[in-house]
């Protein structure tokens, strides 16, 4: 954008986590950060943002402080905010939808993250989201689809724990049956989600909120394990403790269970550090550093650190990407599950699929990526994942 300066990376992640601050603890006004947030370098603050889908609490950052802007990040700024209220809208509806029909046909439910979280924020809207998550019981899953299907939801494609449905206004719907995410220690404790849920009203059952807690931490984990969970993710963790008034020590029996109490005792502190404190300590840039080059779902370069740092191998990276394991490929071919011995046959599938489905570029970028990754970079993520007993 025309003006604008070079900035450091360390100092527009804070810029942004000063602004997220403000935002979620209502304050009218932060006089210390307006001084940083000049025209010429507001451009950088939003391309992070947006990148974690967080432009619109930018904009209403400036709109309320009467930041001066150049007309052209004004416009996308407004633009931002216009739309997380209009999605927002459009996802309440679609969930009200949902629900009822639901309640109607008699289909047990239970409404995930965001659904749950969302109303606790300063302002709904705040809390954006690409989809809705709602678990319901396997055996229901054909009819909970014919249900939706006849208010004039359409069917996509079926995953490892969801099938994918799209409401008229185009809303996403992952409609799990169930919330396992294909890690061992995890998933020993998310398969007994249901014994964990309580009938509020209607069909809709509410997780309690031990296993609500563990849930959150659980799913963070995954995806931090897989490249970055978001910023977004650690204040989900600071509105659950400081406004839904339920911390990781109430899922302490659980978080221990998986393996992932430190993992939540670490995010819980940095969570307060920037939303409660605003400050920071050598880790915790550390740990943000890897979540902002994330982005919202996380990144093949955080990935593949993850796993060098474990294994420092470019070659078994590539060995085991080629050829994936075989709880992994019956996700993509179910077939496997009645016939193992067709995994080889699987796996040339998959790489013609791959090769000729428009990814070979993209592979290419991943070992490549396998390849130059520094040596340094490596021994941050496995500093960052031994302290936060990954």
């Amino acid at each position: 954008m025309k003006g604008e300066r070079y900035m450091d990376e360390k100092e527009v992640q804070h810029i942004l986590i000063e602004i997220l601050y403000t935002a979620v603890n209502e304050l009218e006004n932060n006089e210390s950060i307006k001084e940083k947030i000049t025209p010429d370098i507001l451009p950088a603050v939003y391309r992070l943002a947006k990148k974690h889908d967080l432009a619109h609490v930018v904009s209403t950052f400036v709109y309320k402080n009467k930041i001066e802007i150049n007309q052209e990040l004004q416009a996308r700024l407004q633009r931002e905010e216009i739309m997380s209220v209009y999605r927002n809208e459009q996802m309440k509806y679609s969930f009200g939808e949902i629900c009822s029909a639901f309640d109607e046909a008699g289909i047990a439910y239970i409404p995930l993250k965001g659904s749950v979280i969302r109303p606790y924020y300063p302002y709904e809207s705040m809390r954006t989201s690409c989809d809705i998550d709602i678990l319901i019981h396997e055996q229901d899953i054909d009819f909970a689809v014919r249900c939706l299907e006849s208010k004039g939801y359409r069917c996509g494609n079926k995953h490892y724990h969801d099938i994918s449905l799209y409401s008229p206004n185009k809303i996403h719907l992952e409609l799990h049956f169930n919330i396992q995410e294909n890690i061992d220690s995890l998933d020993a404790v998310l398969k007994n989600a249901w014994s964990y849920a309580t009938l509020t009203k209607g069909s809709r059952y509410d997780f309690e909120k031990e296993f609500f807690v563990y849930h959150m931490y659980a799913h963070m984990a995954y995806h931090f394990l897989s490249g970055g969970c978001g910023i977004r993710s650690l204040l989900d963790i600071w509105v659950m403790e400081h406004k839904m008034d339920v911390t990781y020590l109430c899922a302490g029996r659980l978080l221990r269970e998986a393996g992932i109490y430190k993992f939540a005792t670490e995010m819980s502190n940095i969570a307060d550090k920037c939303f409660s404190k605003n400050t920071g300590d050598v880790f915790s840039d550390m740990v943000l550093k890897y979540i902002y080059s994330g982005g919202v779902y996380g990144s093949s370069e955080n990935n593949i650190a993850v796993y060098k740092s474990k294994k420092n191998s470019s070659f078994l990276y590539i060995i085991e990407r080629l050829f994936l394991p075989y709880n992994a490929m019956k996700v993509s071919y179910p077939i496997l599950k009645k016939a193992p011995y067709l995994l080889p046959f699987c796996w040339v599938a998959r790489w013609i699929k791959a090769l000729f489905g428009g990814k070979s570029k993209r592979i290419v970028s991943e070992m490549t990526c396998a390849n130059n990754l520094s040596d340094e970079r490596i021994k941050e993520v496995a500093a960052i994942c031994s302290r936060l007993g990954l």
